[in-house]
């Protein structure tokens, strides 16, 4: 084979005798992880390893050369972790023992998963596989190098965010290879700024595919979920996923996008769901545009947008108030001309005698009303009386001190809840009207000091009233009472029989606060399982959706996962003959539909 002088970094070629890479400052001697491929080494006599790049719970990544087309490429290597690892004399994968039945089960499933989206090399925007092979005890996989940034990249680049006009001129293109995706019956899983490529052409393409246990919590591979994308059903084995968990992906990613902002993990959501809808923090995103993301963010896989048709059909549809006119029906607002009297519309008429005869007499009147009222006041109690106020509704009293009948008082609007109407009085002090303080709570309502009563709460449960709010008193509204008076109010606990909420992918902080804030007394008790991760809720003594009695006081048991530990193992070479997972591999390209692809209207 042809000796080529590399830098490992970036695969441009080096001046003989070079150390460090003039280009992207790669040094040949430096240091590599040695679970790893170590630069240099070639595969297939073919491919040159290059610098690793990423790697998760399926495979590692590569930048490596191609010596025959002389191009550089990515290489993905099949090397679960968590059931191997590697000779470093050989390179060959040494799988532990036990788990040559996973190590073979998962190696299949890459294997299908790359010839599947080998088949869509005729999609622009896809980097499906180029070549395949086996070596090493293992399966490896050829992609053509994407010269480009992601979308992450992309979005540094652009203060953070994009406008909606130019995201729905970008994003076609994935919609569309998403969903033949789809109909291919694969599922990404993965959607995220960074698995999305903007190409120096202006191109999208999809990246990152992995098998499904790669992409899901508490199972035998390490998990890549990446957090704010991923969907809550990927974060338990044991929930069903589809085509909606690609939803959720990609309604992520057009929040991101959109607002700048990385919406609220899934597992966070599930125990306060505070996720701000697009709009609010971007007021120039179109109105259903925000709403049709927040369907496609929704917690319950079931009610959330199932496929990206669908997504992309709302999201593009014309929303009926934007493409109907205001009929002559419709409210509208008017300016409406200021009132009053025009100058040149006509002249000022005289006063007549019989008007100034009327005009005097009103003065005169009103000067003897004022005479007789200053007359009553200065009369002292010996004088007069002043008639008892019987409508006590509008009345308030102006000094501070006790009221007498001779208290002076003045007319006011009756006063808003929750402050009570202060009225006129009676011998033994000042009387209120009673308000209604039905459905008020109960703690706001007992620290007013506006009411002037002396409470005494009975805490009963009630279906109807929320906890803690006032669902009887025994002063009724409209009644009046002196200062200071007593009143019993019955105030609810909340129903008596509470349903029970759901912990999936719930630690046991999160439901426990979960189930403080319903009401529901609970125990703790621990459960051996490697079905869901450590510290996270594994199971209740009732399922969730049922009803806990509270009134009765029954405990809800919550079992919390603990794993058991991973039995010592050492490692073996594997000696039994390994076959070429792609021996069968052909170069075939399926036919696609034409009547899959998603027509998206400007």
């Amino acid at each position: 084979m042809e000796r080529f002088n590399l830098c490992y970094g970036c695969m441009n070629p080096l001046e003989d005798d070079m150390e460090i890479c003039p280009e992207c400052g790669y040094h040949t001697g430096a240091p590599h992880l040695p679970s790893y491929l170590a630069p240099g080494v070639t595969l297939n006599d073919r491919y040159i390893i290059g610098k690793l790049r990423a790697f998760n719970g399926e495979s590692a990544e590569y930048l490596a050369y191609d010596s025959i087309t002389e191009e550089k490429v990515i290489i993905k290597e099949y090397m679960p972790d968590t059931l191997c690892s590697r000779d470093k004399e050989s390179n060959a994968i040494l799988v532990n023992p036990n788990c040559m039945p996973q190590y073979k089960t998962f190696l299949s499933e890459f294997v299908e998963l790359n010839k599947v989206l080998s088949k869509m090399r005729t999609l622009n925007h896809i980097n499906a596989a180029i070549d395949m092979f086996g070596e090493n005890n293992t399966g490896y996989v050829v992609f053509g190098y994407l010269e480009g940034m992601t979308i992450g990249e992309y979005l540094k680049m652009n203060a953070g965010e994009l406008e909606w006009d130019e995201v729905k001129k970008l994003f076609p293109p994935i919609f569309t290879t998403l969903s033949l995706v789809h109909n291919a019956g694969l599922v990404h899983r993965g959607i995220s700024p960074e698995n999305i490529i903007i190409t120096d052409n202006g191109e999208l393409k999809l990246t990152g595919f992995c098998i499904s246990d790669a992409r899901t919590a508490n199972t035998e591979l390490a998990s890549e979920i990446y957090n704010g994308y991923a969907a809550p059903e990927q974060y338990n084995s044991n929930n069903w996923q589809g085509t909606w968990a690609d939803v959720y992906g990609i309604s992520a990613l057009l929040y991101r996008m959109l607002t700048g902002v990385v919406p609220t993990d899934a597992t966070s959501r599930i125990s306060n769901d505070n996720l701000i809808e697009p709009a609010q923090i971007n007021p120039n995103i179109p109105r259903n545009v925000s709403k049709v993301i927040m369907n496609g963010l929704n917690m319950n896989g079931e009610m959330r947008i199932q496929t990206i048709t669908e997504l992309v059909t709302q999201l593009f549809e014309q929303p009926e108030y934007n493409s109907k006119r205001l009929s002559s029906s419709s409210t509208q607002t008017i300016t409406i001309p200021k009132q009053g009297y025009s100058n040149s519309s006509s002249k000022s008429k005289p006063i007549s005698r019989h008007g100034l005869f009327i005009l005097i007499m009103m003065v005169i009147l009103c000067i003897g009303m004022f005479g007789l009222v200053m007359l009553i006041v200065s009369l002292d109690d010996t004088s007069g009386e002043i008639k008892k106020v019987t409508d006590l509704s509008t009345f308030t009293q102006i000094s501070d001190g006790p009221v007498t009948e001779t208290t002076p008082i003045k007319t006011l609007a009756p006063v808003q809840e929750p402050v009570i109407t202060s009225t006129s009085a009676s011998d033994n002090g000042v009387v209120y009207v009673m308000n209604d303080l039905t459905g008020k709570n109960y703690e706001i309502v007992s620290k007013s000091d506006s009411y002037n009563l002396l409470f005494t709460a009975e805490f009963e449960y009630n279906d109807e009233y929320p906890k803690g709010t006032i669902f009887y008193q025994s002063l009724p509204a409209n009644e009046t009472y002196k200062e200071n008076s007593e009143i019993l109010v019955k105030v609810s606990m909340g129903p008596r029989y509470i349903e029970i909420p759901d912990y999936l992918t719930m630690d046991k902080k999160s439901y426990f606060d979960k189930l403080n804030s319903l009401g529901i007394k609970y125990d703790e008790a621990e459960l051996e399982t490697e079905d869901t991760l450590e510290g996270y809720v594994a199971k209740t003594s009732k399922e969730p959706g049922e009803k806990i009695d509270a009134e009765a006081g029954e405990i809800l048991t919550v079992y919390v996962a603990k794993n058991p530990p991973k039995p010592e193992t050492s490692e073996e070479i594997v000696t039994e003959p390994f076959e070429d997972p792609f021996a069968d591999f052909t170069d075939t390209v399926a036919t696609l539909e034409e009547d899959i692809i998603i027509t998206i209207y400007d």
